[in-house]
């Protein structure tokens, strides 16, 4: 545990190192607009045009691939030390994921202006709204926080506990897309004649990526366990005495 905790704390200031930040930016920016010409392609090749909805669509699954890669870094690092330089880049998928999320919110002012624009207000207590506000909301605290200023007047874990808040924002996105298609997934379930809606497999994946995480912190738990069965207690058996070393002492 102490040696993940460690790794973190390098990732921490190495992400923060001016030197690195155009080159992890670069690579980063290749690897997401290369996601995102795909899920343009998938969703063209899906529906059978490439309209302004086309683009809306290709973005939220940039974003989500993006953000279930920052996430499932720290995991990755966790269990496979040859990956501990991938780390750094937790923080510019995360970004570059959060940019493509708001962008694909804003989009969806321009898709279906009627319910988005016209309607905001009208629509602003349900549950396609209340969830999608929270969770941008969590996103964009993160992204705020998101640098070495913030780390230092939060303090380091206090400051991780604010980043790890964007699980419960991921989560939210799956379960309003769940209610936003819920007829569309349970219609495939029943036939299985067709490819899996898009937006139910970015679900599934959000969900494995969230189980990803609760892994890691068992584990640890786990260790911690273990460490203190096998470390001797005072006066337990097998341990040195105390009034003995006392004496000693």
């Amino acid at each position: 545990m102490e040696e993940t905790q460690q790794k973190e704390k390098d990732g921490e200031h190495h992400i923060f190192h001016p030197s690195f930040k155009a080159k992890m930016w670069l690579q980063t920016g290749i690897v997401a607009f290369g996601m995102y010409a795909f899920f343009v392609a998938l969703t063209n090749f899906l529906d059978g045009s490439l309209v302004l909805l086309t683009w809306s669509k290709a973005l939220g699954g940039a974003a989500a691939v993006c953000i279930a890669i920052s996430f499932s870094l720290s995991g990755f690092c966790y269990y496979f030390d040859f990956l501990d330089t991938k780390l750094a880049y937790r923080k510019y998928f995360g970004l570059t994921g959060y940019w493509f999320a708001l962008a694909y919110s804003i989009s969806l002012l321009f898709v279906n202006p009627k319910r988005y624009f016209y309607g905001f207000f009208d629509n602003i207590f349900s549950a396609d709204f209340i969830l999608g506000i929270t969770a941008m909301s969590i996103f964009t605290f993160m992204a705020l926080i998101s640098n070495a200023w913030a780390m230092k007047a939060m303090g380091p874990q206090n400051w991780r506990r604010g980043l790890r808040l964007g699980y419960f924002a991921w989560l939210l996105l799956a379960i309003r897309a769940y209610t936003i298609e819920k007829s569309l997934w349970m219609h495939w379930w029943q036939s299985l004649d067709s490819f899996p809606p898009p937006r139910m497999l970015l679900s599934l994946l959000v969900l494995a990526v969230i189980l990803f995480r609760i892994s890691i912190e068992i584990s640890k738990f786990i260790k911690k366990h273990k460490h203190f069965i096998n470390t001797p207690q005072p006066n337990a058996p097998g341990a040195p005495n105390a009034s003995i070393n006392k004496g000693i002492d």
